[in-house]
């Protein structure tokens, strides 16, 4: 009975979870030699080989995460073995209501970082910062109450719940069915799987860490981002698919398990960071990360450097949001920067600002280019080598928008001249971003 009533806890949550798809679209591999050119921000009609114009064949991911504390979403499909009847939603309902759940033994009793050392913990008022403990001690415990008296409103809830979501990532089994305030809930409730479900995050984190052991930061960040983005693909429905499980286990993520895997690697080796949320610009909502590099802040964003593809591609990495300031994303690709936009409007914590740029992945790289000749050599150079590894993505970032409108107003001759070098590309699409000022050509076998 106890492990039939937590399957259907899980089922019926992810039936009814608030947190729905990140909106990130699938680039779909294109069958002959194309170049999809993405000027300002939009998407240009493909150009052929011919120089004629047709239906673009890849799509520019602009994915966002629907992190949505209130109102209810529509409800992604059920795993073919898990079924809800009526009855089953009435008694888990009854259950939760009931609090026949909420008497468990604590699943964590401590963890690498103590929450109240975390940035948006440190932004609350005292009572916000109360509340906030309250619910860290009845998540690790699986209750699904927590006392609170009419001075905390529904907004204060909503905001100090966003937090505890998104910046706990150990927390891997509380979802959300909608916000109510003083009610939890959860992926799963059976103390004795979670502790299960933990030791598998626990060994494939260790080999993560593992990797990473010795490095500076941003050789760590860099480990974390390629396993991430490697070792998982995007989906936009699925059981702990907003989760570490999900990122660690599964292997099936959406924006916030990106962003809660990279915090929950950054916590076990001592960086700081913080989880972050807003929307694309169609108003998808979107998660990411801001770590601390060298005294300095940095954006980074697992999601957006992972592209969905028609087959899944793990030789393709790319990295145009490892470590980027806010110039070149707030206001062009990422927007209302950690706001809640959709039914209760509020704003979770104002973030550090992102000001450095001597991190970027480009520059320490040494692949930023400041004149027409140099980015052309090295654009050409970088399609070589990543064709003979067999690689996807070939990118480099120039300095100046003049050397981007020069270099990217030829990506056909490019296409025609690796295609001349390698017989075995068979066709090459553009995901060059105006924003970052990164040219990026994807080479397709």
């Amino acid at each position: 009975m106890k492990k039939r009533i937590s399957a259907v806890c899980a089922a019926l949550l992810l039936t009814a979870s608030m947190l729905s798809a990140c909106g990130k679209t699938e680039e779909v591999t294109p069958e002959e030699t194309t170049i999809n050119i993405i000027q300002d921000g939009t998407e240009a009609p493909a150009v052929s080989q011919d120089g004629s114009s047709e239906t673009s064949a890849t799509s520019f991911v602009d994915p966002g995460a629907n992190i949505d504390f209130g109102g209810d979403e529509t409800a992604p499909e059920i795993s073919e073995t898990e079924t809800i009847s009526p009855e089953d939603h009435d008694e888990v309902v009854s259950m939760i209501e009931g609090g026949i759940v909420t008497e468990k033994a604590p699943v964590i009793t401590e963890y690498n970082v103590d929450f109240k050392t975390r940035y948006a913990y440190n932004t609350l008022n005292d009572q916000e910062k109360a509340l906030y403990a309250d619910i860290v001690d009845a998540v690790k415990s699986v209750r699904t109450k927590v006392k609170v008296d009419d001075s905390v409103t529904d907004e204060m809830w909503i905001k100090v719940y966003g937090c505890v979501y998104m910046q706990e990532p150990q927390l891997f089994w509380l979802t959300s069915k909608k916000v109510v305030k003083g009610k939890l809930w959860y992926w799963e409730t059976d103390p004795e799987l979670i502790a299960s479900m933990q030791k598998e995050i626990d060994a494939k984190a260790a080999q993560v860490l593992a990797q990473a052991e010795g490095k500076d930061t941003f050789g760590k960040l860099k480990v974390f981002h390629d396993f991430i983005t490697l070792n998982n693909n995007f989906v936009k429905e699925g059981g702990f698919n907003q989760t570490i499980y999900g990122g660690f286990v599964n292997g099936a993520i959406q924006c916030d398990g990106y962003a809660k895997t990279m915090q929950y690697l950054c916590d076990m080796s001592g960086i700081e960071s913080m989880i972050i949320v807003g929307t694309n610009e169609a108003n998808d909502t979107h998660a990411w990360n801001v770590v601390k590099v060298d005294g300095d802040w940095y954006n980074i964003d697992c999601t957006w450097d992972d592209p969905i593809l028609s087959e899944v591609d793990e030789t393709n990495v790319r990295y145009r949001y490892f470590l980027v300031p806010d110039e070149w994303i707030h206001n062009k690709s990422h927007f209302n920067i950690n706001k809640k936009v959709s039914g209760t409007q509020l704003t979770y914590f104002t973030p550090p600002a992102c000001t450095a740029t001597k991190m970027n992945y480009f520059n320490v790289t040494n692949q930023v280019y400041s004149d027409t000749a140099s980015a052309d050599a090295a654009l050409k150079e970088k399609l070589k080598s990543t064709a003979s590894n067999k690689m996807r993505a070939a990118e480099i970032r120039v300095s100046d928008k003049s050397v981007y409108d020069a270099i990217t107003a030829n990506l056909k001759d490019y296409a025609s001249w690796i295609k001349s070098e390698n017989s075995s590309v068979s066709s090459v699409a553009s995901n060059c971003d105006p924003n970052t000022l990164v040219i990026e050509l994807d080479l397709i076998y």
